[in-house]
């Protein structure tokens, strides 16, 4: 009887160890691990927050206006009505005006040997009009194309002359926006 309470004592210590005290210590440590990550993200974030408040604080030291050109240059979103008005406006200054707008809609582009998404910060449309006008009109229109805020290119021009030196211009211009 002597040996036995002690075997007795040893074998329930050994099982309320395997069975209680290992599985509620293992998760215990889980807990700490969990609790270690999340430590981590919570000092990431606080991180995160101290470089988007600088960010913001330097946005903010810009002046309005160039913030508005800036948005005017590349704009996050593609606005073709606007758009059209302001090729009109250039064009009513040399007595021409903008006609048959067609705006080509931006379709997904798949490039040989392009796997996955596509990684394009920005979008782009095409968009076509026609323009009537004389040589020296049209070169001044093109001229104040070039110098617009609004990030444009020219991928096509063509044109039909009559009698009169009045020349039937068509332009196809590819404009950009970011993605959102």
């Amino acid at each position: 009887m002597k040996l036995f309470t002690p075997i007795l004592f040893l074998g329930l210590a050994g099982a309320i160890f395997f069975w209680y005290i290992n599985p509620t210590y293992l998760g215990l440590q889980d807990s700490l691990a969990e609790q270690a990550q999340f430590d981590a993200a919570l000092s990431r974030s606080r991180e995160l927050q101290d470089v988007r408040d600088q960010l913001l604080s330097r946005y903010n030291t810009f002046p309005q206006i160039d913030l508005a050109r800036l948005q005017k240059l590349v704009p996050d979103h593609v606005d073709n009505v606007r758009l059209i008005l302001d090729f009109d406006s250039m064009a009513t200054k040399y007595g021409m005006r903008v006609r048959n707008v067609v705006i080509e809609t931006p379709k997904e582009r798949v490039s040989r040997g392009q796997i996955g998404p596509d990684e394009k910060t920005y979008e782009s449309v095409i968009l076509s009009f026609n323009v009537s006008g004389s040589y020296d009109t049209f070169r001044q229109y093109l001229a104040d194309l070039e110098k617009s805020l609004r990030l444009v290119d020219v991928v096509g021009l063509s044109f039909t002359a009559n009698e009169t030196g009045i020349y039937e211009f068509t332009f196809h211009i590819k404009t950009y926006w970011l993605k959102p």
